[in-house]
């Protein structure tokens, strides 16, 4: 799986699922405090994530006080985030 962050901000990102992974609610919002320790992915950089299978797959982006939750099926999937206003949105594809 691929990460991508097209914007001009750092964010912080989180994979949850699969085998015996603890999850993340997608309800929930974490705070800045929380993603303090999820590592980090540099503005306008993409890296590649090896999730532990089998999917589905919840990717969290942090990007100051905004979170991003995007579910995703298949490992071989990019997520891109992208900044949506005064806001961020993730796709796949």
């Amino acid at each position: 799986m691929d990460l991508d962050n097209t914007t001009p901000l750092d964010t912080k990102y989180k994979v949850s699922g699969g085998t015996g992974g603890a999850g993340i609610d997608p309800h929930h919002h974490f705070t800045p405090e929380e993603a303090a320790g999820w590592p980090t992915l540099r503005a306008g950089s993409r890296i590649h994530h090896k999730p532990t299978p089998p999917g589905p797959w919840l990717v969290c982006f942090m990007v100051g006080n905004h979170q991003v939750v995007k579910e995703v099926s298949s490992d071989s999937e990019r997520v891109t985030l992208v900044q949506a206003g005064a806001g961020f949105r993730a796709q796949i594809g």
